[in-house]
């Protein structure tokens, strides 16, 4: 990850800072530990998607800025002020709350003011921004710390990214904001493909665990994340017999079938099954089956004196997070982020 941020850093300059975006476990790879380790190793901002997050990396001793990214709802205002999390606003009834809630803290409340320009999820409109920026500046107990925006397909569609970014440098003529309120509105691909994007933050989230489905990087990033399992089982299956449910997989050979310790309960995608690939013993062998909540078979006919108890790498240098999310019909994002807490984390400096 330390290497990812540099090649990051390097790409985009010493200007913007960089925030993580570490919602959603970090991805997959832990919230609080990544978080502190990021926040010491390259990134300046840590951007969740909930308070409840935020309130984590609070609690494991982070003192770093921290931007929750997503609406939040009214009862969650005090906790967000209290733990001193940057929180989106979209609306003067959002503004008006946030106001009274850090008046009775005699706190100020850090807000962001979320411009939709296109993607529609969340956001006030492009006209609405100076009378909501200038109403945050009004209250005593607020303060102005940022103005975002988010795309839609950066990665692969420039006519709607321009047609965003165009909305959204509009809509800032003529406003006055302090020189410490953030602009940004860059995601990874915007970070790696549009400079004017970069602003003074941008937000890197799969670049920085090293997946690159789009090879933005040219091979210089390093994924963080390998998951491996064991084998658990093993057997021998003539032509004409099924495997797992359904019988989905028939063997035409006599073939060698072994069990793997991971299934759908730890987050190895259902829908991978006899479409994936894992690496035993120096080569690629394929799923087969349909995968179980616990379990998943493979065919080892091709593999020496496979055994039980030999390691299989399902995620890392030789399975690549985007191969299963093509095979899978998903997206990258969904492969790291869905797999589970009993799958055990190890972590190495």
């Amino acid at each position: 990850m330390a290497h990812n941020f540099r090649v990051i850093r390097s790409h985009i300059g010493p200007t913007p800072k960089i925030g993580l975006v570490c919602k959603a476990d970090a991805y997959g790879h832990g919230l609080v530990p990544v978080g502190r380790f990021a926040a010491r190793n390259g990134a300046d901002w840590l951007c969740v998607a909930s308070v409840q997050e935020g309130v984590a990396l609070r609690d494991s001793g982070l003192d770093c800025p921290i931007m929750v990214m997503s609406p939040t709802l009214p009862v969650e205002a005090g906790q967000a002020i209290f733990y001193n999390l940057d929180v989106f606003v979209e609306s003067s009834a959002a503004i008006q709350h946030y106001q009274t809630t850090a008046a009775s803290q005699d706190r100020i409340a850090r807000l962001h003011l979320k411009v939709d320009t296109g993607l529609h999820r969340f956001g006030c409109t492009p006209n609405q921004i100076l009378s909501l920026t200038r109403e945050i500046q009004s209250q005593s107990n607020l303060f102005l710390a940022g103005i975002a925006q988010h795309f839609l397909n950066s990665s692969s569609n420039p006519e709607r990214t321009n047609a965003q970014l165009s909305t959204f440098h509009q809509s800032l003529t003529n406003l006055e904001v302090p020189e410490e309120t953030l602009i940004h509105t860059a995601n990874s691909a915007a970070t790696a493909l549009y400079p004017e994007s970069r602003h003074s933050l941008v937000r890197v989230g799969m670049h920085a665990y090293g997946i690159d489905p789009d090879n933005l990087y040219q091979n210089q990033l390093i994924p963080v994340m390998r998951w491996f399992t064991r084998i658990t089982s093993l057997r021998h299956v003539a032509p004409g017999e099924t495997v797992s449910y359904n019988g989905t997989w028939q063997a035409t050979t006599p073939s060698t079938i072994a069990t793997l310790g991971v299934g759908y309960g730890d987050g190895y995608p259902r829908a991978l099954s006899n479409k994936s690939e894992v690496f035993l013993q120096g080569q690629t062998v394929p799923q087969v089956g349909l995968v179980c909540m616990d379990q998943i078979m493979i065919e080892v006919t091709t593999v020496p004196n496979p055994q039980i108890g030999d390691v299989v790498e399902l995620l890392g240098e030789n399975i690549r997070v985007p191969t299963l999310a093509r095979a899978a019909d998903t997206n990258s994002h969904e492969i790291v982020t869905r797999l589970m807490t009993r799958v055990n984390r190890r972590y190495v400096y």
